[in-house]
């Protein structure tokens, strides 16, 4: 799971690439879900203190998943919408948005 951070296509002068390309950096895989949520939590992964990230084509990306931040014992109120995916450490992965999601994260991921 990632998040795509920039869209482009390559110059010609580099080759030709039938599909644009996605910037996308990675959160950390699936452990089992927290047990009182039934959630799976994710953060940022990273090697080396930096954010691991790929640039791959954009026919690889499945589909858009719904995270809620981990706000711990109070919400920060300095974080708003812009900023809340790089303010916060942990995010909770939504499997109630869709039903799809739901039957994937219950059922097919267990």
């Amino acid at each position: 799971m990632g998040q795509v951070r920039a869209v482009f296509q390559l110059p010609v002068e580099l080759g030709t690439f039938p599909d644009p390309l996605a910037y996308v950096e990675w959160f950390t895989t699936f452990q089992a879900p927290v047990p009182d949520l039934e959630m799976y939590q994710v953060s940022r992964s990273t090697r080396h203190h930096r954010r691991r990230a790929s640039i791959i084509p954009v026919t690889q990306i499945e589909c858009s998943i719904h995270l809620i931040p981990k706000f711990g014992q109070q919400v920060d109120l300095s974080w708003s919408a812009e900023d809340v995916l790089e303010r916060c450490k942990t995010f909770y992965v939504n499997p109630y948005l869709r039903h799809l999601d739901f039957l994937l994260f219950r059922y097919l991921l267990t």
